[in-house]
Protein backbone atom coordinates (compact mmCIF):
# COMPACT_ATOMS: atom_id res chain seq x y z
CA UNK A 1 0.00 0.00 0.00
CA UNK A 2 1.05 3.29 -1.24
CA UNK A 3 0.09 5.47 1.99
CA UNK A 4 -1.46 4.16 5.23
CA UNK A 5 2.03 3.62 6.58
CA UNK A 6 3.34 3.90 9.86
CA UNK A 7 6.72 5.78 9.99
CA UNK A 8 9.13 6.82 11.97
CA UNK A 9 11.81 9.52 11.98
CA UNK A 10 14.76 10.31 13.88
CA UNK A 11 15.73 14.35 14.01
CA UNK A 12 12.01 15.14 13.26
CA UNK A 13 12.22 18.61 15.14
CA UNK A 14 13.59 21.07 12.48
CA UNK A 15 15.30 20.83 8.49
CA UNK A 16 15.13 17.41 6.89
CA UNK A 17 13.51 15.72 9.18
CA UNK A 18 10.44 18.08 10.08
CA UNK A 19 9.80 18.88 5.91
CA UNK A 20 9.89 15.08 5.84
CA UNK A 21 7.63 14.23 8.44
CA UNK A 22 4.66 16.95 7.02
CA UNK A 23 4.43 15.60 3.54
CA UNK A 24 4.57 12.27 4.40
CA UNK A 25 1.43 12.63 6.69
CA UNK A 26 0.22 14.87 3.51
CA UNK A 27 -0.11 11.81 1.68
CA UNK A 28 -2.32 9.61 4.38
CA UNK A 29 0.56 8.21 6.40
CA UNK A 30 1.27 8.25 10.23
CA UNK A 31 4.19 9.80 11.65
CA UNK A 32 6.49 9.52 14.48
CA UNK A 33 8.56 11.95 14.59
CA UNK A 34 10.92 11.66 17.33
CA UNK A 35 12.59 14.73 18.66
CA UNK A 36 14.66 15.56 21.48
CA UNK A 37 12.37 18.42 23.06
CA UNK A 38 8.76 17.71 21.70
CA UNK A 39 7.73 20.40 24.02
CA UNK A 40 9.47 23.11 22.24
CA UNK A 41 9.60 21.70 18.41
CA UNK A 42 6.32 19.79 18.38
CA UNK A 43 3.57 22.06 17.81
CA UNK A 44 5.34 23.72 14.39
CA UNK A 45 6.03 20.06 13.06
CA UNK A 46 2.27 18.74 13.60
CA UNK A 47 0.36 22.15 12.56
CA UNK A 48 -2.28 20.88 10.54
CA UNK A 49 -1.74 17.10 10.57
CA UNK A 50 -2.93 16.57 14.44
CA UNK A 51 -4.00 13.40 13.88
CA UNK A 52 -1.06 12.24 11.82
CA UNK A 53 2.02 13.01 13.35
CA UNK A 54 2.47 12.44 16.64
CA UNK A 55 5.89 13.61 18.21
CA UNK A 56 7.55 11.39 20.62
CA UNK A 57 10.95 12.00 22.66
CA UNK A 58 14.36 10.57 21.68
CA UNK A 59 17.94 11.49 22.39
CA UNK A 60 19.01 8.56 19.81
CA UNK A 61 22.04 8.23 22.50
CA UNK A 62 19.97 6.48 24.75
CA UNK A 63 19.77 2.91 23.87
CA UNK A 64 17.13 1.81 25.94
CA UNK A 65 14.78 4.64 24.91
CA UNK A 66 14.85 3.54 21.35
CA UNK A 67 14.18 -0.33 21.98
CA UNK A 68 11.28 1.63 24.24
CA UNK A 69 9.65 4.19 21.85
CA UNK A 70 9.59 0.86 19.34
CA UNK A 71 7.37 -0.84 21.29
CA UNK A 72 5.00 2.09 22.12
CA UNK A 73 4.63 2.56 18.44
CA UNK A 74 4.08 -1.02 17.65
CA UNK A 75 1.41 -1.05 20.38
CA UNK A 76 0.04 2.60 19.83
CA UNK A 77 -0.34 1.92 16.23
CA UNK A 78 0.32 -2.28 15.33
CA UNK A 79 3.38 -2.14 13.62
CA UNK A 80 6.31 -0.25 12.41
CA UNK A 81 6.28 -0.29 8.45
CA UNK A 82 9.73 2.41 7.50
CA UNK A 83 12.31 3.73 9.64
CA UNK A 84 14.06 6.98 8.68
CA UNK A 85 16.96 7.45 10.48
CA UNK A 86 17.91 11.16 9.75
CA UNK A 87 19.02 12.37 13.34
CA UNK A 88 22.74 13.99 13.00
CA UNK A 89 25.22 16.96 12.97
CA UNK A 90 28.16 17.91 11.47
CA UNK A 91 31.30 18.82 12.93
CA UNK A 92 33.53 21.25 11.90
CA UNK A 93 37.73 21.05 12.80
CA UNK A 94 40.69 19.81 11.16
CA UNK A 95 41.35 16.31 12.26
CA UNK A 96 43.97 17.47 14.51
CA UNK A 97 42.04 20.01 16.34
CA UNK A 98 39.27 18.12 17.15
CA UNK A 99 38.82 16.19 21.24
CA UNK A 100 37.86 12.42 21.79
CA UNK A 101 34.47 13.64 23.47
CA UNK A 102 33.55 15.51 20.54
CA UNK A 103 34.78 12.72 17.91
CA UNK A 104 32.89 10.05 20.05
CA UNK A 105 29.73 12.45 20.24
CA UNK A 106 29.60 12.31 16.08
CA UNK A 107 29.90 9.13 15.53
CA UNK A 108 27.63 8.06 19.00
CA UNK A 109 25.10 10.24 16.81
CA UNK A 110 25.72 10.05 13.28
CA UNK A 111 26.47 5.90 13.28
CA UNK A 112 25.46 4.49 16.24
CA UNK A 113 22.10 6.30 17.05
CA UNK A 114 21.50 5.14 13.52
CA UNK A 115 22.18 1.32 14.54
CA UNK A 116 20.38 1.79 17.88
CA UNK A 117 17.58 2.62 15.91
CA UNK A 118 17.65 -0.11 13.15
CA UNK A 119 18.44 -3.17 16.07
CA UNK A 120 15.14 -1.36 17.58
CA UNK A 121 12.88 -2.03 14.65
CA UNK A 122 14.71 -4.90 12.98
CA UNK A 123 12.75 -7.65 14.64
CA UNK A 124 9.47 -6.30 14.16
CA UNK A 125 10.18 -5.81 10.69
CA UNK A 126 11.09 -9.31 10.03
CA UNK A 127 8.69 -11.02 12.04
CA UNK A 128 6.09 -8.59 9.40
CA UNK A 129 8.00 -10.23 6.55
CA UNK A 130 7.88 -6.30 5.50
CA UNK A 131 9.76 -3.08 5.95
CA UNK A 132 11.85 -0.27 5.16
CA UNK A 133 15.15 1.27 6.75
CA UNK A 134 16.24 4.43 5.00
CA UNK A 135 19.89 5.50 6.41
CA UNK A 136 20.27 9.39 5.99
CA UNK A 137 24.19 9.46 5.28
CA UNK A 138 25.18 12.48 2.61
CA UNK A 139 27.54 13.47 -0.31
CA UNK A 140 30.39 13.70 2.40
CA UNK A 141 29.92 9.51 2.90
CA UNK A 142 31.22 9.09 -0.49
CA UNK A 143 33.32 12.41 -0.83
CA UNK A 144 35.76 13.44 1.95
CA UNK A 145 36.56 17.01 2.74
CA UNK A 146 38.97 18.63 4.38
CA UNK A 147 38.05 20.53 7.73
CA UNK A 148 34.93 18.50 7.99
CA UNK A 149 36.97 15.21 7.78
CA UNK A 150 35.35 13.38 11.28
CA UNK A 151 31.68 14.35 9.68
CA UNK A 152 32.92 12.43 6.32
CA UNK A 153 33.89 9.69 8.67
CA UNK A 154 30.70 9.34 10.41
CA UNK A 155 28.86 9.65 7.48
CA UNK A 156 31.14 6.99 5.55
CA UNK A 157 30.55 4.63 8.16
CA UNK A 158 27.01 5.07 7.89
CA UNK A 159 27.58 3.74 3.98
CA UNK A 160 29.35 0.60 5.33
CA UNK A 161 26.97 -0.49 7.81
CA UNK A 162 24.08 0.33 5.20
CA UNK A 163 25.22 -1.89 2.35
CA UNK A 164 26.62 -4.30 4.72
CA UNK A 165 22.62 -4.48 6.28
CA UNK A 166 21.26 -4.65 2.69
CA UNK A 167 22.35 -7.51 2.07
CA UNK A 168 22.21 -9.51 5.11
CA UNK A 169 18.42 -8.59 4.92
CA UNK A 170 17.98 -9.61 1.29
CA UNK A 171 14.91 -12.31 1.10
CA UNK A 172 13.32 -10.91 3.71
CA UNK A 173 11.52 -8.66 2.40
CA UNK A 174 12.76 -5.79 4.63
CA UNK A 175 14.64 -3.11 2.54
CA UNK A 176 17.61 -0.44 2.98
CA UNK A 177 17.99 2.59 1.42
CA UNK A 178 20.91 5.17 1.52
CA UNK A 179 19.82 8.86 1.17
CA UNK A 180 22.89 10.66 -0.01
CA UNK A 181 21.70 15.34 0.31
CA UNK A 182 24.17 17.24 -0.93
CA UNK A 183 24.57 20.65 0.01
CA UNK A 184 21.32 22.00 1.69
CA UNK A 185 20.21 25.10 3.33
CA UNK A 186 19.50 22.72 6.47
CA UNK A 187 20.16 24.38 10.02
CA UNK A 188 23.58 22.33 10.69
CA UNK A 189 25.19 23.67 7.95
CA UNK A 190 24.71 27.74 8.38
CA UNK A 191 23.55 28.66 11.89
CA UNK A 192 23.86 25.13 13.94
CA UNK A 193 27.11 23.89 12.94
CA UNK A 194 29.14 22.36 15.98
CA UNK A 195 32.46 23.85 15.30
CA UNK A 196 35.25 22.08 17.74
CA UNK A 197 36.42 24.22 20.51
CA UNK A 198 40.08 24.03 19.17
CA UNK A 199 38.60 26.47 16.58
CA UNK A 200 36.15 28.14 18.59
CA UNK A 201 38.86 29.61 21.35
CA UNK A 202 40.99 30.42 18.57
CA UNK A 203 43.85 28.36 19.27
CA UNK A 204 44.38 26.06 16.29
CA UNK A 205 47.24 25.83 14.28
CA UNK A 206 45.28 26.30 11.06
CA UNK A 207 42.91 28.92 12.15
CA UNK A 208 43.15 31.79 9.61
CA UNK A 209 42.71 28.80 7.12
CA UNK A 210 40.42 27.03 8.90
CA UNK A 211 38.08 30.38 9.34
CA UNK A 212 38.14 31.35 5.83
CA UNK A 213 37.18 27.98 4.76
CA UNK A 214 33.68 28.32 7.23
CA UNK A 215 32.99 31.44 5.87
CA UNK A 216 32.75 30.43 2.49
CA UNK A 217 31.41 26.97 3.77
CA UNK A 218 28.21 28.62 5.40
CA UNK A 219 27.94 31.41 2.69
CA UNK A 220 27.72 28.72 -0.10
CA UNK A 221 25.20 26.64 1.72
CA UNK A 222 22.80 29.77 2.89
CA UNK A 223 22.28 30.10 -1.53
CA UNK A 224 21.53 26.07 -1.59
CA UNK A 225 17.55 25.51 -1.81
CA UNK A 226 15.47 24.61 1.35
CA UNK A 227 14.67 21.36 2.51
CA UNK A 228 11.83 20.13 0.42
CA UNK A 229 13.80 18.14 -2.20
CA UNK A 230 15.20 16.18 0.71
CA UNK A 231 12.06 15.87 2.39
CA UNK A 232 10.12 14.36 -0.72
CA UNK A 233 12.74 11.95 -1.37
CA UNK A 234 12.35 10.53 2.21
CA UNK A 235 8.33 10.68 1.08
CA UNK A 236 8.96 8.64 -2.29
CA UNK A 237 10.71 5.90 -0.60
CA UNK A 238 7.87 5.48 1.63
CA UNK A 239 5.73 5.12 -1.25
CA UNK A 240 7.54 3.69 -3.85
CA UNK A 241 6.31 0.27 -4.80
CA UNK A 242 9.03 -0.72 -6.48
CA UNK A 243 12.03 -2.48 -4.83
CA UNK A 244 13.91 0.78 -3.27
CA UNK A 245 17.71 1.52 -4.77
CA UNK A 246 20.48 0.58 -2.67
CA UNK A 247 21.53 4.39 -2.68
CA UNK A 248 18.88 7.32 -3.42
CA UNK A 249 21.40 11.00 -3.86
CA UNK A 250 19.17 14.05 -3.80
CA UNK A 251 20.35 17.41 -4.95
CA UNK A 252 22.23 19.04 -7.99
CA UNK A 253 26.37 18.10 -6.79
CA UNK A 254 24.98 14.80 -5.09
CA UNK A 255 23.44 13.43 -8.47
CA UNK A 256 26.51 15.14 -10.69
CA UNK A 257 29.21 14.88 -8.20
CA UNK A 258 29.19 11.67 -6.59
CA UNK A 259 29.73 9.48 -10.02
CA UNK A 260 32.41 12.03 -10.93
CA UNK A 261 34.62 11.16 -7.91
CA UNK A 262 32.92 7.65 -8.37
CA UNK A 263 34.62 7.40 -12.01
CA UNK A 264 37.66 9.87 -11.22
CA UNK A 265 41.51 8.46 -9.56
CA UNK A 266 42.73 10.31 -7.07
CA UNK A 267 44.74 12.29 -8.95
CA UNK A 268 42.14 12.98 -11.16
CA UNK A 269 39.56 14.26 -8.93
CA UNK A 270 42.68 16.40 -7.12
CA UNK A 271 42.93 18.27 -10.42
CA UNK A 272 39.22 18.82 -10.57
CA UNK A 273 38.77 20.56 -7.59
CA UNK A 274 42.39 22.42 -8.26
CA UNK A 275 40.24 23.46 -11.33
CA UNK A 276 37.16 25.05 -9.80
CA UNK A 277 35.29 22.94 -12.29
CA UNK A 278 33.54 21.29 -9.01
CA UNK A 279 32.78 24.77 -7.33
CA UNK A 280 34.43 27.31 -4.93
CA UNK A 281 34.29 25.39 -1.55
CA UNK A 282 35.38 22.10 -3.03
CA UNK A 283 38.40 24.11 -4.16
CA UNK A 284 41.59 22.47 -2.07
CA UNK A 285 41.64 24.02 1.43
CA UNK A 286 45.14 26.40 0.84
CA UNK A 287 45.01 28.96 -2.14
CA UNK A 288 48.32 29.74 -3.83
CA UNK A 289 50.21 26.89 -6.14
CA UNK A 290 47.83 24.78 -6.81
CA UNK A 291 50.92 22.26 -7.30
CA UNK A 292 52.08 20.45 -4.15
CA UNK A 293 54.85 21.36 -2.08
CA UNK A 294 58.44 20.58 -3.43
CA UNK A 295 60.19 17.58 -1.69
CA UNK A 296 61.78 18.13 1.30
CA UNK A 297 65.69 18.06 1.36
CA UNK A 298 65.39 14.43 2.99
CA UNK A 299 66.91 10.86 1.60
CA UNK A 300 64.16 8.10 2.87
CA UNK A 301 66.18 5.09 1.96
CA UNK A 302 67.58 4.37 5.23
CA UNK A 303 67.82 5.49 8.92
CA UNK A 304 64.48 6.49 8.96
CA UNK A 305 62.42 6.70 12.68
CA UNK A 306 59.68 4.60 12.08
CA UNK A 307 56.98 4.06 14.75
CA UNK A 308 54.46 1.15 14.37
CA UNK A 309 51.46 0.09 16.19
CA UNK A 310 49.92 -3.68 16.22
CA UNK A 311 53.33 -4.62 15.70
CA UNK A 312 52.86 -7.68 17.72
CA UNK A 313 51.95 -10.30 15.16
CA UNK A 314 51.37 -10.15 11.24
CA UNK A 315 51.36 -7.19 9.45
CA UNK A 316 53.15 -5.40 11.97
CA UNK A 317 55.40 -8.00 12.71
CA UNK A 318 56.55 -8.32 9.49
CA UNK A 319 56.64 -4.49 8.66
CA UNK A 320 58.67 -4.18 11.97
CA UNK A 321 61.60 -6.51 10.82
CA UNK A 322 61.31 -5.64 6.87
CA UNK A 323 61.87 -1.70 7.65
CA UNK A 324 64.55 -3.15 10.14
CA UNK A 325 66.79 -5.46 7.75
CA UNK A 326 65.99 -2.00 5.84
CA UNK A 327 68.47 -0.15 8.19
CA UNK A 328 65.61 1.95 9.67
CA UNK A 329 65.33 2.34 13.89
CA UNK A 330 61.41 0.87 14.24
CA UNK A 331 59.52 1.81 17.50
CA UNK A 332 57.39 -1.59 17.87
CA UNK A 333 53.98 -0.70 19.32
CA UNK A 334 52.44 -3.60 21.04
CA UNK A 335 50.50 -4.21 23.66
CA UNK A 336 52.23 -7.17 25.50
CA UNK A 337 55.74 -6.91 24.94
CA UNK A 338 56.76 -9.75 27.43
CA UNK A 339 54.80 -12.04 25.44
CA UNK A 340 55.66 -11.35 21.75
CA UNK A 341 58.59 -8.56 21.75
CA UNK A 342 61.65 -11.31 21.97
CA UNK A 343 59.97 -13.12 18.63
CA UNK A 344 59.68 -9.67 16.61
CA UNK A 345 63.06 -8.18 17.77
CA UNK A 346 65.34 -11.56 17.37
CA UNK A 347 68.46 -10.92 15.08
CA UNK A 348 67.09 -6.88 15.02
CA UNK A 349 68.32 -6.20 18.33
CA UNK A 350 69.86 -2.88 17.80
CA UNK A 351 67.15 -1.60 15.18
CA UNK A 352 63.64 -2.70 16.92
CA UNK A 353 62.49 -1.26 19.96
CA UNK A 354 59.37 -2.93 21.50
CA UNK A 355 57.32 -0.50 23.80
CA UNK A 356 54.06 -1.53 25.35
CA UNK A 357 51.26 0.79 23.75
CA UNK A 358 47.32 -0.29 23.95
CA UNK A 359 45.87 2.26 21.03
CA UNK A 360 42.71 2.81 23.22
CA UNK A 361 44.69 5.04 25.61
CA UNK A 362 45.28 7.95 24.53
CA UNK A 363 47.44 8.75 27.77
CA UNK A 364 49.73 6.34 26.86
CA UNK A 365 49.96 7.31 23.29
CA UNK A 366 51.16 10.43 23.84
CA UNK A 367 53.58 8.62 26.35
CA UNK A 368 55.11 6.89 23.58
CA UNK A 369 55.78 9.52 20.89
CA UNK A 370 57.15 11.68 23.49
CA UNK A 371 59.48 9.01 24.71
CA UNK A 372 59.94 8.22 20.71
CA UNK A 373 61.36 11.72 20.13
CA UNK A 374 63.14 12.16 23.33
CA UNK A 375 65.33 9.03 22.88
CA UNK A 376 65.93 9.24 18.84
CA UNK A 377 65.68 13.13 18.74
CA UNK A 378 62.64 12.51 15.73
CA UNK A 379 59.97 10.91 14.50
CA UNK A 380 59.41 10.69 11.15
CA UNK A 381 57.14 7.96 10.12
CA UNK A 382 53.52 6.64 11.66
CA UNK A 383 52.36 3.16 10.37
CA UNK A 384 49.15 3.38 12.00
CA UNK A 385 48.33 -0.75 11.94
CA UNK A 386 46.81 -2.02 15.13
CA UNK A 387 43.32 -3.00 14.52
CA UNK A 388 40.94 -6.32 14.50
CA UNK A 389 38.32 -7.99 12.72
CA UNK A 390 34.50 -7.88 14.35
CA UNK A 391 31.93 -10.70 12.38
CA UNK A 392 28.43 -11.35 13.24
CA UNK A 393 25.19 -10.09 11.79
CA UNK A 394 24.37 -6.25 12.15
CA UNK A 395 21.06 -6.80 14.48
CA UNK A 396 23.44 -8.79 16.67
CA UNK A 397 26.33 -6.32 18.09
CA UNK A 398 26.16 -5.05 21.41
CA UNK A 399 26.85 -1.80 21.85
CA UNK A 400 30.31 -2.73 23.59
CA UNK A 401 31.13 -4.85 20.56
CA UNK A 402 30.67 -2.13 18.27
CA UNK A 403 32.60 0.89 20.45
CA UNK A 404 35.44 -1.16 20.83
CA UNK A 405 35.75 -2.12 17.66
CA UNK A 406 35.68 1.62 16.33
CA UNK A 407 38.26 2.45 19.21
CA UNK A 408 40.56 0.70 17.70
CA UNK A 409 40.38 0.81 14.36
CA UNK A 410 39.31 4.34 14.09
CA UNK A 411 39.69 6.19 17.05
CA UNK A 412 43.31 4.42 17.86
CA UNK A 413 44.52 5.79 14.25
CA UNK A 414 42.76 9.39 15.38
CA UNK A 415 44.89 9.11 18.58
CA UNK A 416 48.32 7.97 17.24
CA UNK A 417 48.03 10.79 14.49
CA UNK A 418 46.87 13.69 17.01
CA UNK A 419 50.18 12.76 18.91
CA UNK A 420 52.58 12.91 16.07
CA UNK A 421 51.13 15.92 14.42
CA UNK A 422 52.61 18.69 16.28
CA UNK A 423 55.98 17.74 16.02
CA UNK A 424 55.92 16.33 12.48
CA UNK A 425 54.55 19.86 11.69
CA UNK A 426 57.18 21.08 13.95
CA UNK A 427 59.82 19.65 11.14
CA UNK A 428 57.60 19.93 8.54
CA UNK A 429 58.22 16.28 7.31
CA UNK A 430 57.02 12.96 8.01
CA UNK A 431 54.77 10.13 6.92
CA UNK A 432 51.75 9.08 7.75
CA UNK A 433 50.21 5.52 6.45
CA UNK A 434 46.80 4.41 8.00
CA UNK A 435 46.26 0.95 7.63
CA UNK A 436 42.57 0.78 6.03
CA UNK A 437 41.59 -2.93 3.81
CA UNK A 438 39.79 -3.72 0.63
CA UNK A 439 36.64 -3.20 3.36
CA UNK A 440 37.20 0.34 3.54
CA UNK A 441 36.18 0.38 -0.16
CA UNK A 442 34.05 -2.59 -0.40
CA UNK A 443 31.52 -3.53 2.44
CA UNK A 444 30.25 -7.10 3.04
CA UNK A 445 27.95 -8.94 5.24
CA UNK A 446 28.71 -9.95 8.76
CA UNK A 447 31.80 -7.43 8.87
CA UNK A 448 29.64 -4.25 8.76
CA UNK A 449 31.34 -2.15 11.73
CA UNK A 450 33.97 -3.42 10.54
CA UNK A 451 33.87 -2.01 7.39
CA UNK A 452 32.39 1.21 9.03
CA UNK A 453 35.86 1.47 10.75
CA UNK A 454 37.52 1.24 7.78
CA UNK A 455 35.26 3.19 5.54
CA UNK A 456 36.15 5.71 8.86
CA UNK A 457 39.89 5.60 8.29
CA UNK A 458 39.28 6.33 4.31
CA UNK A 459 37.40 9.37 5.15
CA UNK A 460 39.83 10.57 7.82
CA UNK A 461 42.90 10.04 6.00
CA UNK A 462 41.71 11.79 2.75
CA UNK A 463 40.68 14.73 4.92
CA UNK A 464 44.26 14.64 6.79
CA UNK A 465 46.16 14.58 3.62
CA UNK A 466 45.10 17.79 2.61
CA UNK A 467 45.06 19.74 6.09
CA UNK A 468 48.50 18.67 6.41
CA UNK A 469 50.15 18.77 3.42
CA UNK A 470 51.32 22.52 3.25
CA UNK A 471 54.08 20.92 6.55
CA UNK A 472 55.20 18.29 3.68
CA UNK A 473 53.92 15.79 5.86
CA UNK A 474 52.38 13.19 3.35
CA UNK A 475 49.76 10.68 4.29
CA UNK A 476 48.71 7.30 2.48
CA UNK A 477 45.82 4.42 2.83
CA UNK A 478 46.94 0.95 2.56
CA UNK A 479 44.42 -1.19 1.64
CA UNK A 480 45.55 -4.70 2.13
CA UNK A 481 43.30 -7.58 0.40
CA UNK A 482 42.35 -10.99 2.03
CA UNK A 483 46.12 -12.34 3.42
CA UNK A 484 46.64 -15.28 6.04
CA UNK A 485 46.71 -12.73 8.84
CA UNK A 486 45.89 -13.97 12.53
CA UNK A 487 42.51 -11.60 13.01
CA UNK A 488 41.49 -13.35 9.64
CA UNK A 489 42.17 -16.88 10.99
CA UNK A 490 42.73 -17.59 14.37
CA UNK A 491 41.93 -14.54 16.22
CA UNK A 492 38.97 -13.11 14.17
CA UNK A 493 36.48 -11.62 16.89
CA UNK A 494 33.29 -13.23 16.46
CA UNK A 495 29.89 -11.33 17.95
CA UNK A 496 28.61 -12.95 21.39
CA UNK A 497 25.22 -14.00 19.92
CA UNK A 498 26.37 -15.96 17.40
CA UNK A 499 28.81 -17.16 19.88
CA UNK A 500 26.46 -18.38 22.20
CA UNK A 501 23.97 -19.59 19.46
CA UNK A 502 21.48 -17.39 19.87
CA UNK A 503 21.22 -15.51 16.80
CA UNK A 504 18.60 -15.50 14.49
CA UNK A 505 21.13 -15.78 11.43
CA UNK A 506 23.42 -18.66 13.18
CA UNK A 507 23.04 -21.31 10.45
CA UNK A 508 23.99 -18.86 7.82
CA UNK A 509 26.63 -16.94 10.20
CA UNK A 510 28.02 -20.40 10.57
CA UNK A 511 28.69 -21.56 7.35
CA UNK A 512 30.09 -18.16 6.37
CA UNK A 513 32.60 -17.81 9.24
CA UNK A 514 33.46 -21.44 7.81
CA UNK A 515 34.08 -20.28 4.53
CA UNK A 516 36.16 -17.31 5.46
CA UNK A 517 38.37 -18.90 7.21
CA UNK A 518 39.41 -21.51 5.27
CA UNK A 519 40.02 -18.86 2.33
CA UNK A 520 41.91 -16.96 4.56
CA UNK A 521 43.84 -19.92 5.10
CA UNK A 522 44.90 -20.23 1.95
CA UNK A 523 46.36 -16.54 1.21
CA UNK A 524 49.76 -15.45 0.89
CA UNK A 525 51.45 -14.81 4.44
CA UNK A 526 52.37 -11.14 5.82
CA UNK A 527 55.19 -10.05 3.26
CA UNK A 528 53.61 -8.22 0.37
CA UNK A 529 51.96 -6.20 2.93
CA UNK A 530 55.55 -5.89 4.73
CA UNK A 531 57.17 -4.86 2.06
CA UNK A 532 54.57 -2.15 1.15
CA UNK A 533 54.88 -0.46 4.56
CA UNK A 534 58.56 -0.56 4.24
CA UNK A 535 58.52 0.85 0.80
CA UNK A 536 56.57 3.86 1.77
CA UNK A 537 58.94 4.39 4.11
CA UNK A 538 61.99 4.73 1.79
CA UNK A 539 59.75 6.25 -1.02
CA UNK A 540 61.01 9.39 -2.31
CA UNK A 541 58.89 10.33 -4.53
CA UNK A 542 55.38 12.03 -2.90
CA UNK A 543 53.65 9.12 -1.59
CA UNK A 544 50.06 8.75 -3.71
CA UNK A 545 46.54 8.71 -1.47
CA UNK A 546 45.48 5.11 -1.41
CA UNK A 547 48.16 2.16 -1.72
CA UNK A 548 46.28 -1.36 -2.44
CA UNK A 549 48.06 -4.46 -1.99
CA UNK A 550 46.81 -8.25 -3.29
CA UNK A 551 45.39 -9.23 -6.27
CA UNK A 552 42.02 -9.42 -4.72
CA UNK A 553 41.80 -5.82 -3.36
CA UNK A 554 43.20 -4.74 -6.43
CA UNK A 555 40.60 -6.37 -8.62
CA UNK A 556 37.68 -5.91 -6.55
CA UNK A 557 38.44 -2.05 -5.98
CA UNK A 558 38.27 -1.65 -9.53
CA UNK A 559 35.32 -4.03 -10.00
CA UNK A 560 33.38 -2.03 -7.39
CA UNK A 561 33.72 1.50 -9.33
CA UNK A 562 33.22 0.02 -12.43
CA UNK A 563 29.62 -1.17 -11.65
CA UNK A 564 25.91 0.43 -10.71
CA UNK A 565 25.49 -0.50 -7.51
CA UNK A 566 22.14 -2.81 -8.75
CA UNK A 567 24.72 -4.87 -10.71
CA UNK A 568 27.10 -4.75 -8.19
CA UNK A 569 24.44 -6.09 -5.78
CA UNK A 570 22.98 -8.94 -8.40
CA UNK A 571 26.52 -10.40 -9.37
CA UNK A 572 27.41 -10.40 -5.08
CA UNK A 573 24.15 -12.02 -4.47
CA UNK A 574 24.96 -14.93 -7.61
CA UNK A 575 28.08 -15.70 -5.70
CA UNK A 576 26.41 -16.54 -2.26
CA UNK A 577 26.37 -13.56 -0.19
CA UNK A 578 23.69 -13.20 2.51
CA UNK A 579 21.26 -15.69 3.67
CA UNK A 580 19.24 -17.98 2.21
CA UNK A 581 15.93 -18.40 3.88
CA UNK A 582 16.61 -21.11 5.32
CA UNK A 583 19.63 -20.23 7.17
CA UNK A 584 17.28 -17.55 9.15
CA UNK A 585 15.36 -17.98 11.83
CA UNK A 586 12.25 -15.58 11.80
CA UNK A 587 10.87 -13.74 14.82
CA UNK A 588 7.25 -14.55 16.40
CA UNK A 589 5.06 -11.73 15.61
CA UNK A 590 3.36 -12.69 18.99
CA UNK A 591 6.93 -11.57 20.79
CA UNK A 592 6.53 -8.38 19.23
Amino acid sequence: MANQQVVIITGGSRGFGAAAARLIASRGNTVIATMRNPDRDGPAVVEGYEDRIFPMQLDVLDSARAQELVAEVVRRFGRVDALINNAGYGLYGPIEDVNEAELWRQLDTNLLGQWRMIRAVLSHMRAQGRGKIANVSSTAGRMPAAVIGMYCASKHAVEAMSESLRFELANTGVQVCIIEPGMFASDWQTTNLDICETVRTGRSPYQATVDRFLANFQATAATRPGSASVGAAMADIVELEQPLPMRWPVGNDAVHMIPIHRRSSDEEWAYLRRSGALGNWRRPLYEGDPEPPPPPDWRWERDNIVLISGASRGFGAAAARECAARGNTVVAAMRNPGRDAATVVQGFENHIFPVQLDVSDGAAIDRVVQEAIQRFGRLDVLINNAGYGLYGPVEDFSEDEIRRQLDTNFMGQWRLVKAVLPHMRCRRLGKIVNVSSLSGQVPSPLMSFYAASKHAVEAMSEALAEEVAPWNVQVTILEPGMYRSDWQTTNLDVCEAVREGRSDYQAGVERSLEFFRRLAATRPGSDAVAAAMADIVQLQQPLPLRWPIGNDAIAAIQERKALSDAAWERQLLERGWGFTKDERRVPSPAAH
